[in-house]
């Protein structure tokens, strides 16, 4: 059996494996049977993982992955450095680039990124103050703050995050998605803590109110607001904005401790996990999931905190057999998908790193498997990200592809602010716990 037919089998043995456990988790009532199951499959898992993967005692064949934290810390520092300078003096960002210079990227912007770009770097101002950090934050918030929050018209209770065609360079009505308020929201709280007096108390709650206005009487939301189309757009359809919305109000409850905050974003939650289908591509709900817990004031009655135990562990179990872990394309190790797409697996990561928030001292095996897999993927990562030349710090949105590859996918050697944003917030959270 050739290497790369060996490495099918075992991804195959590794996912089913993680199927099994997935079922077990999911069960409400332990059998005999379940337990019977559920062993085996982590004797399969640990198995493959410790002794065969790479993760902690390689062979020759699979790649090892040793990250070591002045590895993590410079890649913070370049993905850091990266955003400040792409910030120009009008607080925009230079939203894409390309790294072929034979390659244009058509002129683009986008006001949710934006504020989750913010995001990302006050979460690096955090882990090590630096005054060029707070300047582009200065910058950055001003340029929101001026150019995108406006009133809404007939309702003077409530201020929108505006994505308008002179900013975003599109055809598309004037706007507010639900993803940019509670992105939005979540930046500007952060931003405020660190740069007193940025925007007042009674706008956050302004913007907060937009949110609630979005939100219907089971939890879930209208994710778009288009005036030219009547107000509330109800055939748009997202499943990152509601865990974004959830995120932003928790964070301004945090602030003004104000009860309807912590209710709605409690009910967002409930409905995500209660109602809607899984999905491991929604990072931003297991994250507002992971804060909900934290708080001291937890509304029981309203979202169990079992049931929210419960989700990221079926989450994470999916996540984890995603993951590529043997591949004649050593490139692909580690990574969530095979095209060697970046963002997902970052993602995928700040996901699993929201698990193990969650699952605390519980689960202890799930939460070794989950570190392990980080590991990987953060290796993957640190191998994909730019280290020299005008874009240093910067990570394509592909890696691993041929040269002819390259050729019929342009867009794989594009960066984009988002794509650096979700690996700074993953490699931070992976600096925090690991070292």
């Amino acid at each position: 059996m050739s290497y790369a037919e060996d490495g099918v089998v075992k991804n195959k043995v590794l996912k089913y494996a993680t199927r099994v456990m997935r079922r077990v988790i999911g069960k409400r009532r332990k059998t005999y049977s379940s337990y019977v199951q559920s062993s085996l499959s982590l004797i399969l898992i640990g198995f493959f993982l410790f002794a065969e993967c790479g993760i902690l005692n390689a062979t020759t064949e699979i790649k090892n992955y040793d990250v070591s934290a002045k590895q993590v810390k410079q890649a913070i520092e370049q993905s850091t450095s990266y955003l400040v300078k792409a910030n120009d003096r009008t607080g925009r960002f230079t939203y894409r680039v390309h790294l072929s210079s034979l390659y244009f990227s058509k002129q683009k912007y986008n006001i949710l990124r934006h504020a989750g770009t913010m995001y990302a770097l006050t979460q690096a101002w955090q882990q090590k103050p630096d005054e060029n950090i707070k300047a582009t934050l200065s910058r950055s918030v001003r340029f929101l703050i001026a150019n995108c929050i406006a009133p809404i018209p007939d309702y003077e209770k409530m201020l929108g995050i505006w994505s308008l065609s002179e900013i975003t360079y599109s055809d598309n009505p004037p706007q507010i998605k639900l993803g940019g308020a509670g992105l939005g929201l979540a930046a500007l709280v952060s931003t405020e803590k660190i740069l007193p007096g940025t925007i007042s108390l009674d706008d956050l709650r302004k913007i907060g109110r937009f949110v609630l206005f979005m939100q219907n009487q089971d939890g879930s939301f209208i994710t778009k607001y288009v005036p030219s189309k009547g107000g509330k757009d109800p055939l748009h359809v997202s499943q990152y904005y509601p865990g974004e919305a959830a995120l932003g109000l928790l964070m301004l409850y945090q602030m003004d401790r104000s009860q309807q905050w912590l209710d709605a974003a409690s009910k967002a939650l409930a409905y995500i996990i209660t109602t809607r289908r899984m999905t491991t591509s929604d990072q931003w709900s297991l994250i507002a999931c992971a804060r909900l817990l934290s708080l001291k004031k937890y509304p029981e009655n309203i979202l169990p905190r079992h049931k929210i135990i419960a989700y990221a562990q079926q989450v994470s179990m999916a996540i984890l057999e995603e993951q590529i872990l043997y591949s004649d394309q050593q490139q692909l190790i580690g990574c969530f998908n095979k095209e060697g797409r970046t963002t997902p697996t970052a993602t995928r990561v700040e996901a699993l790193f929201a698990t193990l928030d969650i699952l605390g001292h519980e689960d202890i095996m799930l939460k070794n498997l989950i570190l392990s897999s980080i590991h990987s993927a953060v290796g993957f990562l640190l191998d994909a990200q730019v280290t020299e030349g005008k874009y240093a710090g910067g990570i394509p949105r592909t890696t691993g592809l041929s040269a002819v590859d390259r050729i019929f996918d342009q867009r794989a050697q594009e960066i984009r602010i988002d794509y650096v944003q979700h690996m700074l917030s993953a490699l931070i959270r992976f600096e925090q716990l690991i070292y």
